[in-house]
């Protein structure tokens, strides 16, 4: 007697651009459950990350546009350009010059923010990804690719972009471009080198949102518990923004 067959599993198959892009917002579990199930697909990175630079050069063109904006974003370039003149490292006509340079609408400082912001979010992209993957390879003893890893951390460029136009608002409405969606905004005045201002800019809602929706990701991608991996992954952020903090480091 024949045993009946049973019939193989139709593949998943993977969500619209659309859906993805609401998903991440609305069902982050299902989305990435969904990456998890479906080959490798180079758009879940590449297309939210493209929107991600072109939301961060158009605000950063608007405040560029805003003369007290603009001045504010030039200031520790001013300030730095002056130190070297007083200590006499450069002189005062090659201090014009270079503040000439770096005045807002200059194509130099234009062609920098054209090529640099593409460059830096690349390499955060992947180097967030390499750690995430090498947390979850050597800690979590996951098996996930690593482009799996990169699609995770990609998708949540979605919620940065977001993040991104809502501290540009806050920036005009506020006129300070140190103006964002976080513990700063109960400060009277922002100070860039005061260090407990700097830890308070960074406890941003949009940021404690895209590290939960990552997390989510990645305890689908390691299939290991969620509790476990946000652990993980806020004890990262923590000690790299401490890091970067305590050194010095402007964090954007």
């Amino acid at each position: 007697m024949q045993e009946p067959t049973t019939a193989p599993a139709e593949p998943v198959q993977p969500m619209s651009f659309a859906e993805k892009m609401a998903g991440i917002f609305a069902s982050p579990g299902e989305v990435y459950e969904n990456v998890r199930l479906t080959p490798k697909t180079s758009s879940n990175w590449v297309v939210p990350l493209v929107i991600f630079i072109i939301v961060v050069l158009a605000c950063q063109y608007l405040m560029l546009s805003n003369p007290s904006l603009a001045h504010q974003f030039t200031a520790g370039q001013r300030d730095a350009i002056d130190a070297m003149v007083r200590e006499g490292r450069i002189t005062q006509e090659q201090a014009d010059r270079q503040t000439e340079m770096m005045s807002p609408g200059s194509p130099i400082m234009m062609i920098g923010i054209l090529v640099s912001t593409p460059i830096m979010t690349f390499l955060i992209l992947f180097l967030f990804a390499l750690v995430y993957w090498l947390v979850g390879k050597f800690a979590m003893k996951a098996t996930a690719p690593y482009m799996k890893v990169v699609e995770v951390v990609g998708l949540a460029f979605y919620i940065a972009a977001v993040g991104k136009i809502v501290a540009t608002a806050l920036a005009f409405l506020m006129d300070s471009v140190h103006a964002s969606p976080s513990l700063a905004l109960l400060l009277s005045e922002f100070d860039v080198k005061n260090k407990l201002h700097l830890a308070l800019s960074q406890i941003n809602i949009f940021t404690i949102w895209n590290l939960i929706v990552t997390g989510i990701g990645l305890s689908s991608i390691f299939m290991r518990d969620l509790p476990k991996v946000l652990v993980l992954v806020f004890a990262l952020w923590i000690l790299l923004t401490g890091v970067l903090i305590l050194l010095g480091v402007p964090i954007g």
